[in-house]
């Protein structure tokens, strides 16, 4: 979580967080780091009053992005090495599991002994959730992605989201909503690299049509509410129809 004069911006994994905090210090002078993938809740009181940006992304190519940036890196932390059984699932056994995560009692618990009862939300690269927040997922039905939403913005109808899908123009668009769009942001936002990204195929060939289904029902909430839909690849002529 980063918080700055004008706005607080709560950092979702793998929606284009790194890029958006990349701009942020590099414009708001007094922008803060308080906090690695702080929930919402913790905000303290001297920044409640300002309004909170967040960023979003379709639920199926998140589970795709997660599993290509973490495994490699995370694979024998707490939360992935069950995720993937130890290592013996690959992407579909591993997401099934992160959509299955709150209809399992049995293994919910295997997972909650293996987390923190507190967390240090000034290290980097730990298991960022408690074993009382992950309680609060069991028999809702949800899904990973779903419940990290939940867990990050809480009452998320005051928070401005960004489409990973349409990150640049939706963030310069909160900036000019919120008067701290200067003239040349704009153009640093537009002409800006990616930043943190994992290279892999489209999303939607990593998926059977169960697994797909899967999302749509784990995750449903949050694909209704931004309107998201599983896509399949586009043709050759689609892609080179829009560059």
């Amino acid at each position: 979580m980063i918080v700055t004069d004008k706005f607080v911006f709560v950092h979702f994994p793998r929606t284009g967080g790194t890029f958006i905090t990349d701009v942020i210090k590099k414009f708001f002078p007094s922008a803060r780091e308080i906090g690695y993938h702080l929930p919402r809740f913790l905000l303290p009181n001297e920044y409640s009053h300002l309004p909170v940006l967040g960023a979003v992304r379709n639920p199926w190519e998140f589970y795709v992005s997660w599993y290509h940036h973490v495994w490699p890196r995370d694979a024998a932390t707490p939360l992935h090495s069950w995720l993937s059984e130890n290592g013996t699932q690959q992407f579909e056994g591993a997401t099934r599991n992160a959509l299955n995560l709150g209809t399992d009692s049995e293994r919910l618990d295997t997972l909650i002994e293996k987390l923190p009862d507190e967390v240090d939300y000034r290290k980097k690269n730990i298991p960022n959730i408690t074993k009382d927040a992950l309680r609060k997922i069991r028999g809702t039905g949800v899904g990973y992605y779903t419940f990290r939403f939940n867990h990050l913005f809480g009452n998320a109808d005051e928070v401005f989201f960004c489409r990973q899908e349409s990150l640049r123009g939706d963030l310069i668009r909160f900036l000019e909503l919120i008067g701290a769009a200067s003239d040349v942001v704009p153009a640093h936002i537009l002409e800006s690299e990616k930043k943190n990204t994992a290279d892999h195929s489209h999303y939607s060939s990593y998926y059977t049509p169960e697994l797909a289904d899967l999302v749509s029902i784990r995750d449903g909430a949050v694909v209704e509410r931004f309107g998201y839909t599983f896509e399949p690849a586009p043709t050759a002529d689609n892609a080179n129809a829009n560059p």
